[in-house]
């Protein structure tokens, strides 16, 4: 499978977060996006934030913050993820039968 058939979602919610990110009073720092699938067929969005948010990790990742923008993304599952020593979010963007025991308030993306 291709995680090409989902890169009208990815670039649709790449346009957006920075806002989302600003309404809740964050810089938008994001480096950069990375689209990706599993050998199980998720697709997957990492929005890779700025060494500098690094330090703010607090702020980037409360339950309010990572609420607004699964609600904002239609539902989609938001992850946030610290390993590797930066920041970056992982937004799910293919329905998956697990997506609705996935709770972004706590779980991780391992590396």
């Amino acid at each position: 499978m291709s995680a090409n058939r989902y890169l009208p979602a990815a670039e649709n919610i790449a346009q957006v977060i920075p806002g989302l990110l600003a309404e809740q009073g964050l810089d938008p720092l994001i480096s950069r996006f990375v689209l990706t699938e599993t050998e199980r067929g998720d697709a997957w969005l990492f929005v890779v934030m700025d060494e500098r948010a690094l330090a703010l990790f607090e702020r980037y990742t409360t339950p309010s913050v990572l609420a607004h923008l699964s609600a904002a993304l239609h539902g989609h599952v938001v992850i946030p993820s610290s390993s590797s020593g930066g920041l970056r979010y992982a937004v799910l963007l293919s329905p998956s039968e697990n997506s609705a025991k996935t709770s972004p308030m706590h779980q991780s993306i391992p590396d």
